[in-house]
């Protein structure tokens, strides 16, 4: 792993490099052949996740490194395609440029103030393929966190309940008719499963471009997070104690206001999964079992 990380950040010192002074401030002068070299050698990084996963939490985190231009949901967020994208991804053309006509300027942007562009945003999963197909060195970091406790984060946040832009976008099985048999448990079990799986399935012919890591692992062992890291390319100059710190701030914590519109449904609480009835333990396990056990989730 050390050698393949090792030759996948060798790519940043030719053209990214610090030492190396461009012509140019703006991306409005840069020129042709710096915009050429640009898709071919810059390796941005995408933490690809479910979302309610530690998303906003991970930009916080990295916020921290100047090497590193990190944002949770960049604008536009591409909220509305989700669901679009990951029906359609035969219409691979299509999909390569909404992604690039979504991001190429801030990323470009980073790469002539020679930063790492970092994005944590859950609507990109499903724009992996394209984003490699753009950007060969770009890096994947594979963020899970537990279905159960993925599940009660979304129940309370409203997912697949609210009536909401956020929910147009949201991925939906194509079969309706099962899908509105669903309870909103089985509902958020299969986006899990789903998105891990898409993930999975790419994965499996880009390993050299990944690292898998599980949210309560990274937030638990600072040696997890300085191999982050060393994955994405960053010196750490932080102390194991400012880390434990950094990873210990919680954030994004989900707020009901008492002004919040009647077509959404967030909740203040939710059973943590230990406590769940029987019946709701069935219904997501019976769904998600399988991968859990791939990623050593107890259910």
């Amino acid at each position: 792993m050390k050698r393949i990380i090792k030759k996948l950040n060798e790519s940043r010192k030719h053209l990214f490099s610090k030492e190396k002074h461009l012509p140019f401030e703006y991306i409005h002068q840069v020129s042709s052949d710096y915009l050429k070299e640009f898709y071919s050698s810059y390796d941005p990084v995408f933490i690809l996740n479910t979302g309610r996963s530690g998303s906003a939490f991970m930009k916080k985190v990295f916020d921290q490194y100047d090497q590193i231009d990190a944002h949770h949901e960049a604008f536009p967020n591409l909220f509305l395609l989700s669901d679009f994208a990951f029906s359609n991804q035969k219409n691979n053309l299509v999909l390569k440029k909404v992604f690039e006509a979504a991001r190429v300027e801030l990323m470009l942007t980073a790469s002539i103030q020679n930063k790492i562009y970092l994005e944590s945003n859950q609507c990109l999963v499903f724009y992996v393929k394209q984003i490699k197909d753009l950007f060969p060195k770009a890096k994947f970091v594979h963020l899970t966190r537990h279905p159960g406790d993925f599940v009660r984060s979304a129940i309370m946040k409203g997912w697949h309940k609210n009536d909401s832009v956020w929910e147009l976008g949201r991925i939906k099985n194509e079969n309706k008719e099962l899908w509105n048999q669903y309870s909103q448990i089985e509902k958020l079990s299969w986006v899990w499963l789903e998105t891990h799986k898409f993930i999975e399935d790419f994965k499996r012919t880009n390993l050299e471009s990944f690292t898998t890591i599980r949210l309560e692992d990274l937030v638990s062992d600072n040696t997890q997070f300085k191999e982050l890291l060393s994955f994405i390319g960053v010196n750490n100059h932080l102390s194991d104690i400012q880390i434990k710190e950094l990873l210990d701030t919680r954030v994004n914590k989900l707020t009901v206001s008492k002004d919040e519109p009647s077509n959404m449904f967030k909740l203040k609480q939710y059973p943590k999964y230990d406590s769940w009835s029987l019946n709701e333990k069935m219904e997501l396990r019976e769904i998600v079992k399988e991968l859990s056990l791939k990623y050593n989730y107890e259910l």
